[in-house]
Formats: C-alpha cells, sequence, structure tokens
C-alpha cells in the first residue's frame, strides 16, 4: 500500500512538472530588444501628448516606458519624472527622480525636480533640506532660490519667502517669482501689494494665462466685500436649548480689514426663557511683514436689559516655522438661557504659540487666565502634538492633546467651573477637497476627571466636530457644521451636548 501511494506521489509530480515545461514552452519569449522597443513607443506617445498640452496621458506613457526599460540617459530620465510631476503623478516622479540620484548625487536637475516634487506633496521642510544643498554650491542659482521661496510660503512664512523672490526681482523680471511674491502678499493679506504685483504679470505662454486668472479669482475670494448669514441650534442634557441667528460682513478699506457681526441669540431651559443681541466689529492691519494685529469692539445686551462693551485687542506674530501670539478681550457669557439671565462679564488674556517640527509634527500650546465678574477666577492651559498620517488630499493628522482647566471656586452661576480639571485626548483630523467642496473632520476620544463642589468626577470624553462646505457657485457658497460630545470643558454648561448650523456667504 504504501509502494503504492508513493508511486501516485511520483506521478502526480512529474505530471505536474510536465504541464509546467509544455505551459512554458508555449509562451512566446518578449527579447529585451522588444521590451526596449515597446517602451520607446510609449516614449514618443508620451512626448506627442505633450506636445498637445496634455500632461495626464504623457505622464501615463513615460510610466509605462519606464517600467518596461530603465537603461535611458539620465538627462532623458530626469526630463521624463518632470513631465510626469506636471501630470500630477507626484509619487512615481518622486521614485524615479530618488533611483536617478542614487546613480548621481549630485545631478543638480533631479535634485531641483525632486524638491518641487515634496513640496508639491507637502513636505516643505525637506524640500527646503534639498534646495539649500544646491545653494551651497552656487548662492545665486534663480531656480533653487525659487523652490525655496515657495516652500517657505506654502510652510505659512510668506514674509520670508519675500525677500528671496525680492532677490530674483532684482536681477530680472521673472513669472513664476513675481507669482510667488503676489500670492505671500495675498497670505499676507496685504490687498494693495497683491494688486500692484498682478499688474506686473505679463504671459507668455497659455499657461501662465490661466496662472493669472487662479490668482484673480483667489484674489477676490480673499479681498472682495462679502456678506454672509447663518443659524445654528444648541442642545445639551441639562434640558438647554440655544438658536442663534447671524449677520456679518467682511471687506477691506485699502489694507484694514474690517469684519462686522450681529447675533440674535434665543435660549431657554426647563424654568426660564431669555435672549441676547450682540453687534461687534474687528479692524485688522498687517503691521509688518511678520505682524499682524487687530482690534474689536462691540455692544452686547441680554433681555432687552442693560449694555455691555466688549471687546478686545491681539497681535499675532510669524515666528520660526510657525506662529505665535497674545490677546486680550473682554465678553459676556451668554451661551444659555440662565447665561444671558445672569449677564456675568469675563476678561481674558490669552497667549498661544502653534510650530512645525517636521514635515510630519507640529505642536500647539495655549494659555489664558480669566476673570469673572462675579468674583471667579480661571486658568487654562491646552498643548497638542499632531502627527500627519498621510500628506495630500485627503490630508490625514493624528494627534494627542492635554486639558488642564482650573477655577478659584465654584459659584453655581451656570457655567462649568472645576477645580484639577484634567482631560488627555487622541483626535483624528481629515481634511479633503475638490474645487467644488472640502470635509473637515475631528473626532476625538480620551478621558476626563474633575472635582467640583468636593466631589470629584472620572469619566471618558468623547466627541467631534464635522464640516462640510458646497461651492454654489464661483462667488456663493455655503458651509454646514455638527459637534458634539460629553467633553465637559467643550461648552460653557458643561454638559453633554451638540450643535449644528450652517453659514451662507456671497462675494461680490
Amino acid at each position: 500500500m504504501r509502494r503504492f501511494l508513493w508511486l501516485v506521489l511520483a506521478c502526480l509530480v512529474g505530471f505536474y512538472l510536465m504541464k509546467g515545461w509544455v505551459w512554458a514552452e508555449t509562451i512566446p519569449s518578449v527579447s529585451q530588444d522588444e521590451t526596449k522597443a515597446l517602451s520607446l513607443q510609449h516614449k514618443t506617445a508620451g512626448d506627442e501628448w505633450f506636445k498637445k498640452g496634455d500632461m495626464k496621458n504623457a505622464a501615463k506613457e513615460y510610466i509605462e516606458a519606464l517600467k518596461l526599460y530603465k537603461n535611458y540617459e539620465i538627462e532623458d530620465i530626469v526630463t521624463m519624472a518632470t513631465r510626469i510631476s506636471w501630470g500630477g503623478k507626484l509619487k512615481e516622479a518622486e521614485e524615479i527622480l530618488r533611483e536617478v540620484l542614487k546613480k548621481e548625487p549630485q545631478n543638480r536637475r533631479a535634485k531641483l525636480q525632486l524638491a518641487r516634487v515634496v513640496s508639491w506633496q507637502g513636505r516643505q521642510i525637506e524640500a527646503l533640506s534639498l534646495v539649500d544643498s544646491l545653494l551651497k554650491n552656487d548662492p545665486n542659482d534663480e531656480e533653487a532660490l525659487l523652490v525655496k521661496a515657495n516652500a517657505l510660503r506654502f510652510l505659512g512664512r510668506a514674509d520670508k519667502s519675500l525677500e528671496i523672490y525680492d532677490q530674483i526681482l532684482a536681477k530680472r523680471e521673472d513669472f513664476d517669482a513675481r507669482l510667488g511674491k503676489a500670492y505671500s502678499y495675498a497670505n499676507l493679506r496685504i490687498s494693495s501689494k497683491v494688486e500692484e504685483n498682478a499688474k506686473l504679470l505679463k504671459p507668455q505662454y497659455p499657461y501662465q494665462k490661466k496662472d493669472i486668472d487662479d490668482l484673480e479669482t483667489y484674489r477676490r475670494s480673499l479681498f472682495n466685500p462679502a456678506v454672509f448669514t447663518g443659524f445654528s441650534y444648541f442642545q445639551d442634557t441639562d434640558e438647554n436649548e440655544v438658536y442663534t441667528y447671524r449677520l456679518g460682513f467682511e471687506t477691506y478699506l485699502k489694507d484694514l480689514r474690517i469684519v462686522g457681526n450681529y447675533f440674535y441669540r434665543e435660549g431657554s431651559d426647563n424654568l426660564r426663557t431669555a435672549y441676547s443681541d450682540e453687534l461687534t466689529f474687528e479692524i485688522g492691519k498687517r503691521f509688518t511683514q511678520s505682524l499682524w494685529g487687530y482690534v474689536n469692539f462691540g455692544i452686547s445686551q441680554a433681555k432687552g436689559d442693560q449694555d455691555f462693551v466688549v471687546g478686545g485687542a491681539g497681535l499675532n506674530l510669524l515666528v520660526w516655522r510657525g506662529t505665535t501670539g497674545i490677546s486680550f478681550n473682554k465678553s459676556v457669557l451668554i451661551d444659555t438661557a440662565e447665561l444671558m439671565e445672569n449677564g456675568i462679564k469675563i476678561s481674558t488674556v490669552n497667549y498661544f504659540i502653534d510650530q512645525v517640527i517636521t514635515d510630519r509634527i507640529s505642536l500647539y500650546a495655549n494659555y489664558n487666565h480669566r476673570w469673572y465678574s462675579d468674583d471667579n477666577q480661571a486658568d487654562f492651559v491646552q498643548a497638542s502634538i499632531r502627527y500627519k498620517l498621510k500628506f495630500g488630499n485627503p490630508l490625514v493628522i493624528l494627534g494627542y492633546r492635554a486639558v488642564y482647566l482650573d477655577f478659584k471656586k465654584q459659584m453655581r452661576n451656570g457655567y462649568f467651573d472645576p477645580d484639577d480639571f484634567w482631560s488627555n485626548q487622541v483626535f483624528l483630523t481629515v481634511y479633503y477637497e475638490t474645487p467644488k467642496m472640502y470635509v473637515y473632520l475631528e473626532p476625538f476620544i480620551g478621558h476626563q476627571t474633575f472635582r467640583r463642589n468636593g466631589l470629584w468626577s472620572y469619566d471618558k470624553a468623547y466627541g467631534g466636530t464635522g464640516t462640510l462646505g458646497v461651492k454654489l457657485k464661483e462667488n456663493l457658497s455655503v458651509e454646514m457644521s455638527l459637534e458634539g460630545g460629553n467633553y465637559a470643558a467643550g461648552t460653557a454648561s458643561g454638559w453633554k451636548y451638540y450643535q449644528t448650523g450652517f453659514l451662507i456667504k456671497y462675494v461680490f
């Protein structure tokens, strides 16, 4: 029996070996010359698409060409990789350029294009490192300087990018440098300088005309007068309900940004109904290329009774790879019907710093001290670290934040006033956009603990926010939002809640 089984097994093995040999014999082999010829056909097709201005199809053909045959001249490979990146295939272009640099580490064209490609993917610090290595060899390399200026602008340091654009333009007029300079002034909200540089743009190619049109669309969206209206509904587990109606406008007078808002709120709970009106204005200006300042002022009235003057001022400074700022603000607690009735005023001093550490890691910290008109005080501290899991679209960020809140005493006046409140949270941020819409999501989960009126509380903390924006027309958009959770420090009242609403904006 054992011999019989061995004989059957031997026959099966022999059968499959023979089958594989016969199958292999029937498959026509493709020679290296034929593979190269097929690759050249794809490359030629890519060249034809490139001449027609169809970068996407050109990129597809070049990618196929390089899959089949990799021994092209280095300069031809760099050219194809460059055109592949223009077709939007950034990861594929990056992979090809890195292979070139393994063979020729000092290849200037490959390193310069790689810097552009990683910058377009959102990795500005890596891009700056690549161009700085080129600028060590030639500090006047205009192409490398332009990539560096663009990367600084994308990193949020438009003030630093302007210095480099000016260095390039001091020698000769350059379309890309002038375009970057106009965008930098737009990012800094200096409208007069945007118009000044936009007028100096002289297109020589069709794509440059599109660049000018895109700049003009961006300029109008930022600086043209706009009006907006909105509504929101709030509810918590303490039976609080608040309806908020909003009207507002935004405009620029020369380089002054002026914003006005009117809020009408109706609040109710099991014991009362109340309402409040609030009218505020804010004026902001760029004092230097790195310093933005603003003042706000207005009147708040609850239940048609006494008027309260509200307002404040702040300064934001661009520093290193981010922003830091300080502000002072005077406001009135009007988040629920009970708070509208009590009319408690708050004075707040706030400090913050927001910095990019690496292309993936960024840090944020915030501290404020509050003085309440009912003889209470509070300290608030928040710190977070964010890690980019995915660059591009969608952008995905994983983060951790810690929050500390401590009040001088408990007043029982309708607002959440704990001792030694701590919360540790993990959050996920997802942002996705298309030309017609965008989506922002940030769920979180963690825990929270605090002491209030002598009693300790330990609980999970969870919740999140979501926003959907839709561009109905070039100058008309609507934004819908939803947020909620049980995070006690997320609202003035401290209860589990949700809030939903919309905002409609029209740009003239």
